[in-house]
């Protein structure tokens, strides 16, 4: 590795270094910043100047976990002083900068400031760093990136204010909740849509790393701290030149999750999928709990060991990994990026493939690949030419494998882009963003990718994003009638009547009229009635077009023709589509239509005809709850749990199941469960306030004081859960926190208030207003819980319904001690 030539200051590989330190110190707590300095004598000098400053980092930062044990939170004396900022705590460090929480006073936001450290004293590379990431990081924005608000320079003192999100680290995010395999693979879809996003605006992260990765309360991902990006693919030399300030024998990055082309040192090697390389090291660390290679040691042997050794197969550390997950994983770690995925957007795809149950498009490397490298290594050059021949043939037979399934790809492609456009209509607007650019930039020749990309950009209040993407569409080829009938559309709902209209006037003909086009002219309307309409012509025309009927099954649902949505799937069985699938959505219409009993004489079907039916018994399980038969619920839970693993069951269910649990008078199972759920998600929840109503109705005073206070003390504030925290202390009376969910606008909230002002108000013995509050708890009708699956019980919802029904029938079990006034 040799050290960068000429005057040029090597900021990037200080930062890198920087960085590495603080990650290495969290798992070695003793390491000093001597010790690390004597690691890297070829730039020991500046090093130590920026370690130095770390006891000062230290005392700003003690409230992120970074610090060591036993230290106490700064105090806000300690903090410095910014302008039009007040500091409220530290949130975590990084090579050059310090991030703190924040208020904006003028804004009454919280903010994340990050605040570079030298001040007015920062060496000009360093300064320069810290622009190149305010302006790289202000091109991109997207749900899950950290969005940047301002940056500014006042008296000296560099900042830049982002997004505050309030959630914890990716390695730590698994470590305490330990979510599914599942959910794990949907948080990396999100991390990989955002990269693959960023790519798009020609920018590499190259320092990808759990800790620049933020999980937040919902799930959601969120990539931070662009300070080693790098812009990609610019046309401009002077913006180049301006932005690529690493030179030859830099190892710009965080050492755990460096690609092999960034450990040589050499920047004109680094491209997107470096990135892809670090989602790889990531997603294996996130499944096994360990790195695929041995980091411990000198940097120059760990630099070695990147560059030459294969990775560990990840199977053989975590045996919930099988042999197409592996074979993703060791894709994405491939030694040649040639041989990697070439986007993010790949990867998250061969993702998206292996939880659908679809054949992935990766595949391991052939034996003869592996010969091939060995040969190499050992300059065999008679074998190798032997071995090129066998290769050769072998990438004849991939061309004509890859020609026969390309009809495939796109058809699952289309198929992918029918359920977002679902999710679009149905408000998840934040969640598919990412996804449908990556659509539309590989698969350009689809109508409905620019359909859907354009639709999401308007639907997230980017209308001057969508207009200007149509027209260019347009501009490039004016015979796509179905970008100019939804730019017909945007103008007519954004009121621009007279370009509507002009728009209208340009199409000299009429879309044709086969069964294709109309399927397509339903993306090409904001209007659902509209695009049931254009579903339901192309049907007419070709009976056996199953994208068609799966849109016009949808948007029944949508539109609340459940009897037709349910006929949709009937048909769609009848054209040999997977009829687990229908079968499951017929089930849920059922139960969204109050026929509980049909739903479950649905998913036993499904169990009894299908070799997965996992989610059969937990949909089963919801269904027996509406029809009160709990017993047959918790056997169904336990049974879904089992089937996961109880060790690694996905937390929801533990939370679902203890509501029947509760309600049998199983309190200490309930207990159980509902403990459960709080160590796996790592932070306050519904099921805490549940677990402090079930002590007290126990009679153990004490303990359900102390579920209260670490709820408390825990939970966000302000947030929507603390109100319902606070009216349980008696802080809030029942009638406050109800008026406080109806001002939010949120049935969903009103519900939860109405439910636990009742209970408060058993808690005070005042029976009567009890009654009252659940039955308005149960006029809401908030049956079903908006944010999960069609069908999934609102709790409680359920739990007013059972209370009323006791409280009507006079009983006379549940007589708690009073709640003392404060």
């Amino acid at each position: 590795m040799s050290s960068p030539q000429g005057n040029v200051e090597p900021d990037e590989r200080i930062s890198g270094l920087v960085s590495e330190f603080f990650d290495r110190r969290r798992a070695d707590g003793d390491l000093t910043p001597e010790r690390f300095v004597a690691d890297h004598p070829e730039v020991a000098e500046e090093l130590g100047l920026y370690l130095a400053g770390l006891p000062l980092i230290d005392k700003a930062c003690t409230r992120t976990g970074d610090a060591g044990e036993g230290e106490a939170p700064g105090a806000a004396a300690e903090l410095p002083t910014v302008e039009g900022y007040n500091l409220i705590e530290g949130l975590g460090r990084g090579g050059m900068g310090v991030v703190y929480k924040a208020l904006q006073p003028s804004t009454k936001r919280i903010v994340a400031l990050k605040v570079m450290v030298g001040g007015p004293f920062a060496s000009t590379s360093a300064r320069r760093r810290f622009e190149r990431e305010v302006e790289l990081a202000a091109r991109l924005q997207h749900p899950n990136i950290v969005k940047v608000l301002e940056s500014r320079e006042v008296a000296g003192q560099r900042y830049l204010a982002m997004d505050y999100v309030a959630g914890i680290r990716l390695d730590r995010y698994v470590s305490t909740s330990q979510p599914d395999l599942g959910t794990m693979l949907g948080v990396f879809m999100q991390i990989c849509e955002a990269v693959e996003y960023a790519h798009g605006q020609g920018v590499v992260h190259r320092d990808l790393k759990p800790s620049n990765i933020l999980i937040d309360d919902e799930g959601n991902a969120h990539i931070l701290d662009f300070g080693l990006a790098k812009a990609i693919d610019r046309a401009d030399a002077e913006e180049a030149e301006s932005t690529n300030v690493s030179l030859p024998g830099q190892v710009v990055g965080t050492l755990s999750y460096l690609s092999p082309e960034q450990a040589t040192g050499v920047p004109d090697q680094i491209d997107a999928r470096t990135d892809v390389y670090a989602l790889g090291v990531m997603l294996f660390e996130a499944l096994t709990g360990s790195l695929p290679l041995d980091t411990t040691g000198p940097p120059s042997q760990v630099i070695q060991r990147i560059m030459e050794t294969p990775p560990t197969p990840p199977s053989s550390v975590s045996d919930r990994i099988d042999r197409e997950l592996e074979t993703i994983i060791l894709k994405a770690l491939e030694k040649d990026k040639s041989r990697r995925y070439q986007s993010a957007s790949e990867l998250a795809q061969d993702i998206e493939r292996y939880l659908a149950g679809e054949p992935i498009l990766a595949r391991r490397p052939s034996s003869l690949y592996v010969l091939r490298k060995k040969l190499v290594k050992h300059r065999l050059g008679v074998a190798l030419g032997v071995v090129a021949a066998a290769v050769a043939v072998l990438a004849l037979v991939g061309l004509l494998a890859e020609s026969r399934s390309k009809q495939q790809r796109l058809a699952a492609a289309r198929q992918r882009m029918l359920l977002h456009q679902r999710a679009l209509e149905g408000g998840e607007v934040a969640r598919v963003l990412g996804v449908t650019q990556t659509f539309h930039a590989q698969y350009p020749q689809l109508p409905e990718a620019r359909l859907l990309w354009a639709q999401a950009l308007y639907r997230n209040k980017w209308q001057e994003d969508a207009i200007r993407f149509l027209e260019d569409e347009l501009a490039r080829d004016p015979s796509r009638w179905a970008c100019r009938a939804l730019l017909v559309e945007i103008h007519r709902d954004a009121g621009n009547t007279e370009r509507a209209d002009t728009l209208q006037g340009q199409e000299k003909r009429q879309p044709p009229d086969t069964a294709e086009a109309w399927y397509v002219r339903s993306f090409a309307t904001l209007d659902l009635s509209k695009a049931l309409q254009y579903a339901w012509q192309s049907v007419r025309i070709d009976p056996s077009h199953t994208l068609a009927w799966e849109r016009l099954t949808y948007l029944r649902i949508e539109t609340n023709d459940l009897e037709g949505a349910v006929r949709g799937a009937d048909k769609l069985i009848k054209l040999g589509c997977d009829p687990s699938d229908w079968m499951h959505l017929k089930a849920q219409v059922h139960a969204r239509q109050g026929r509980f009993r049909q739903a479950i004489e649905q998913y036993t079907r499904i169990i009894n005809t299908t070799e997965n039916p996992g989610d059969a018994y937990l949909y089963r399980a919801h269904a027996y709850r509406r029809v009160r038969e709990y017993d047959k619920a918790v056997d169904d839970y336990t049974t879904r749990i089992e089937l996961e693993n109880e060790s690694t069951a996905n937390v929801w269910h533990f939370y679902q199941r203890a509501t029947p649990l509760w309600i049998l008078g199983r309190a200490e199972e309930a207990l159980t469960d509902y403990r459960r759920v709080r160590v796996l998600l790592g932070r306050p929840f519904y099921s805490d306030a549940r677990r402090f109503l079930i002590l007290r109705e126990l009679g153990r005073r004490g303990e359900a004081q102390d579920v209260l206070e670490a709820a408390l003390q825990d939970v966000e504030n302000p947030s929507w859960l603390r109100q319902i925290f606070l009216c349980l202390a008696g802080k809030l009376t029942p009638e406050a926190l109800v008026a406080h969910a109806q001002a939010r606008k949120n049935p969903e909230h009103v519900c939860e208030a109405c439910y636990y002002a009742g209970d408060v108000c058993l808690l005070l013995d005042q029976r009567f207003k009890a009654r009252q509050w659940f039955q308005q708890c149960m006029d809401t009708g908030v049956e079903f819980d908006p944010d999960t699956a069609l069908g999934t019980p609102m709790n409680e919802y359920e739990l007013a319904q059972w209370r009323l029904d006791t409280l009507l029938a006079d009983a006379t079990t549940f007589r708690p001690e009073k709640l003392e006034k404060n």
